[in-house]
């Protein structure tokens, strides 16, 4: 695990998709986060060890880089383990609750969507892990195409060095999608800025189809100079926390971040973009790393230049 040193960065960018808007300020403590995807050799063990939640965990199929065999033991039991010559790869086929749990299992847990943010794109604002330049060979896996590779669409977690985060992260653009600890929410309020207009009939357009899910009144249709203060409370109400955040306490998904060996433009491998499944979906290309608290080893390494 590399340490993340706690500090301000940005989160979101103004010129994303409406979930990843807009910009804004985001405090961290320190927390430590894996340098690689969990490999399947390791998501093997933990199966072994605690069972796969009657397939919740995880689904083995022919796109999986963890298979089962029998256990050779005369029963009628199982074991789990990495497909040959694939020990050293992503976990995919991984649901969140899987992802959770295993994480859980090693005394660790999942990254926020901040923390996971803030270990990709470091505080420089990158678009991607490695800088400005756009995706290329070397830099992060995209563009596979299944049917032409198979297993070859993946890379060993340790793999294309170049592309590092600037805390010295692997893949965290590309190879397979990351499940995140946060409820997926798209509306504005969750991420509005209180001191400028800029964004508010964003909000108001979003807050007045759904002002339970963002937690205060939709706001009336004024202008700036009649809104009251009310209006202007409720508003900041709709503030994101600046400290620690953790998402929304509920909801129906959860988010991925990263990108995945599926996607096939530029923008899909950001660190800003953001996805969403139900947690007990799984896919050849979800896969997951884990966080804490604190980190085990010494000072972090320095941050990687950006390209």
């Amino acid at each position: 695990m590399f340490l993340v040193r706690g500090g301000r960065f940005t989160m979101g960018r103004d010129q994303g998709e409406i979930n990843e808007r807009p910009a804004h300020k985001i405090d961290l403590d320190a927390y430590a986060m894996d340098r690689t995807e969990v490999t399947a050799s390791d998501f093997a063990e933990f199966l072994n060890a605690v069972g796969n939640d009657g397939e919740n965990y995880f689904t083995p199929n022919d796109h999986a880089t963890v298979v089962i065999e029998p256990a050779g033991d005369g029963a009628r039991s199982i074991r789990f383990k990495a497909r040959p010559g694939f020990e050293r790869y992503p976990a995919n086929n991984v649901s969140w609750k899987g992802a959770d749990a295993f994480c859980r299992w090693r005394g660790k847990r999942l990254p926020t969507e901040a923390e996971w943010e803030k270990a990709a794109r470091g505080t420089d604002k990158r678009l991607f892990p490695w800088g400005k330049l756009p995706p290329r060979e070397g830099l992060a896996r995209f563009e596979q195409i299944w049917e032409e590779k198979q297993f070859g669409v993946l890379v060993p977690v340790d793999a294309l060095p170049e592309g590092a985060s600037p805390y010295g992260m692997l893949n965290m653009a590309g190879t397979v999608l990351e499940w995140v600890s946060d409820w997926y929410r798209q509306n504005l309020c969750d991420f509005c800025n209180p001191e400028g207009e800029k964004n508010l009939w964003l909000v108001r357009e979003l807050t007045s189809r759904d002002t339970e899910t963002c937690g205060t009144p939709a706001p009336v249709e004024t202008t700036p100079a009649e809104e009251t203060t009310q209006e202007a409370a409720a508003r900041k109400k709709q503030a994101p926390p600046r400290h620690n955040p953790t998402g929304p306490t509920t909801g129906s998904f959860k988010v991925l971040r990263g990108g995945s060996w599926l996607d096939r433009q530029d923008v899909e491998l950001a660190t800003t973009r953001r996805f969403w499944l139900d947690p007990t979906q799984r896919f050849p290309n979800t896969g997951f790393r884990c966080s804490k608290e604190e980190a085990q080893r010494g000072p972090d390494p320095a941050p990687t230049s950006s390209r």
